[in-house]
């Protein structure tokens, strides 16, 4: 559509950003009412067929031609260091550049969702509808009370697509001699995914599924590499309040419409709120933004999922447990159809050492009766074993990830141009609790993986490979600081960025920012406690409760 048309157009709602939740809201409301008139404006080009994209092999993904590219700033707690947070930049957003992981997280951290804004449509009960409704879940006998069989978003696993790797059964056995035990079925997105479970994924046949691929924008208009100056919003007649009456485009150009629906990311989202004029005063005033309303919370309360890689050397590269060792089961196709793991591995930490990790931030011993980290278990940590690292097979990697940050960061505007990124700070292990659980997730994958304690440490491993800067290597005899200096020179974002416009703070349960009429945001920004899995799971479910919510509100 031509853009004088597009901005003569009175649309019922414009949703800025074309990503997973855009794709979801805008399909179903659409489905709701074929009638509707329904823009969406994206930042980044169509990128629903490409074919360096959809396969696991792609060569263009993260850093690609589809990311944002987004820096952090220096992170005083990793050694200064401005971290990568890749974001995906293009209709689907990140389902275009993400790995796939299909990880729904604990039912713990979605009840706490909705305690915490008084609704339990945003509890795990009240998410589950919408959660078995996106998926088409690759068994119909596992957990059927858990999954949905009908949903556009096909979940694979490594037992569906047929690829046990040869260090399944040794894996397994190790992680049961540290007390780790496999979960029923296999199956880590029931409520409950502490254990060891099967690797799932959102690929159909190791096919990447687009958000706006399986969720079709037939029949809504979209308006692609165009960038969102900001929302129009105007004061209501006799001074009632305030009205987002539409947007206004980086070109200039203004589009109206009925209600407009932030869906532009927890990064991106903030930044347009803010330019908008909706914002901390403070941060408004640094760049002679007027400001229409004093929201501190905006752009506050970020989290993000922080990941260390490390790798470790093969006994016997030849016996073929990795990728390049010659194994000829690996040229079977379905080994290309997703990451080269068998598992997927959540675990809690030792209460004792987090009491006082708690003190440490809190200046007081906490209950562990009552405290919410020490009451019940927790989903601290998540583990797993690549394998795959170096081109001959003689190496294999762990991934650790740090699953429930109680620090907290930001995203600050960096200028008053749209054009500009905004100032990233995840503040990454800023509070002793992150950096207890890190080193001891750390701790528990080294006792793993090099000592006697498990068959591949006795077996199949030979120490660990060691890593740029370090004379030494992991071992279960390195110290807490040796650990510590480790993630601080090595710890990565896992672009789970979330909470940036948290609901009970920015926006209520409708998904409504307070104060602001006929303005709301669906995407991770409003997550208002992090969430310990994998966003994209959470973020189908949010959009298609957000489809209904929105509909409903009509009349």
């Amino acid at each position: 559509m031509d853009l004088s048309l597009i901005s003569a157009t009175p649309w019922d709602y414009i949703l800025v950003g074309g990503g997973l939740c855009a794709s979801v809201v805008s399909h179903r409301l659409l489905e709701f009412d074929s009638k509707l008139k329904i823009l969406v404006v994206e930042a980044g080009p169509n990128a629903n067929d490409r074919p360096d994209i959809v396969w696991p092999n792609s060569t263009n993904l993260i850093g690609g031609d589809f990311d944002w590219k987004y820096k952090t700033v220096k992170q005083s707690n990793l050694d200064n260091r401005s971290i990568d947070l890749p974001s995906g930049k293009a209709l689907g957003g990140g389902t275009v550049i993400n790995s796939g992981a299909w990880i729904r997280g604990d039912k713990f951290d979605y009840d706490l969702w909705g305690l915490t804004v008084n609704d339990s449509r945003w509890s795990y009960d009240g998410l589950l509808p919408f959660m078995r409704k996106s998926e088409s879940f690759w068994s119909e006998v596992i957990n059927r009370d858990q999954h949905g069989h009908c949903g556009p978003l096909p979940i694979q696993s490594v037992t569906s697509t047929n690829r046990e790797f040869p260090l399944r059964d040794r894996v397994l056995r190790a992680w049961a001699e540290l007390g780790i035990e496999a979960l029923p079925g296999f199956d880590g997105n029931a409520g409950n995914p502490l254990g060891v479970g099967d690797l799932q994924e959102n690929k159909n046949g190791g096919r990447r599924e687009i958000a706006a691929a399986v969720y079709p924008l037939k029949g809504v208009t979209v308006l692609t590499d165009t960038l969102v100056e900001k929302v129009l919003i105007e004061k209501m007649p006799h001074g009632t309040g305030l009205s987002a009456v539409g947007i206004k485009l980086a070109g200039g150009v203004e589009v109206r419409g009925r209600q407009t629906i932030l869906s532009a990311g927890a990064i991106r989202s903030p930044q347009v709120l803010m330019l908008s004029g909706i914002g901390p005063a403070e941060e408004l005033a640094k760049f002679d933004i007027p400001v229409l309303l004093d929201q501190p919370g905006v752009g506050r309360n970020l989290s993000d999922h922080g990941i260390l890689y490390h790798a470790w050397k093969v006994k016997d590269p030849s016996a073929g447990w990795a990728l390049g060792s010659g194994n000829p089961l690996f040229n079977k196709p379905q080994y290309g159809y997703g990451t080269p793991g068998d598992f997927i591995v959540s675990t809690d930490v030792s209460k004792n050492g987090l009491i006082a990790a708690i003190a440490e931030d809190e200046g007081a011993t906490p209950d562990p009766a009552t405290h919410p980290l020490l009451a019940n278990k927790r989903t601290f940590t998540e583990h797993m074993l690549i394998y795959a690292a170096a081109p001959d097979g003689s190496l294999i990697t762990s991934v650790l990830i740090t699953l429930l940050p109680t620090s907290r960061g930001s995203v600050k505007l960096s200028s008053a141009d749209i054009r500009d990124a905004p100032l990233i700070d995840p503040n990454y292990l800023g509070s002793a609790v992150d950096r207890y659980v890190a080193r001891e997730g750390l701790k528990l994958q080294v006792k793993y993986l090099g000592s006697d304690a498990t068959v591949i440490g006795r077996e199949i491993l030979d120490g660990e490979a060691g890593a740029p800067g370090f004379d030494e290597v992991l071992s279960v005899n390195s110290t807490d600081e040796y650990i510590d200096a480790r993630l601080r020179a090595a710890m990565g974002s896992t672009y789970h960025p979330m909470g940036t416009l948290a609901m009970g703070a920015v926006a209520d349960a409708d998904l409504k920012v307070k104060g602001v009429e006929n303005l709301r945001v669906v995407d991770t920004s409003v997550f208002p406690v992090p969430i310990t899995g994998h966003l994209q799971v959470a973020a189908f479910a949010m959009a298609e409760q957000a489809a209904q919510i929105i509909y409903a509100s009509r009349a």
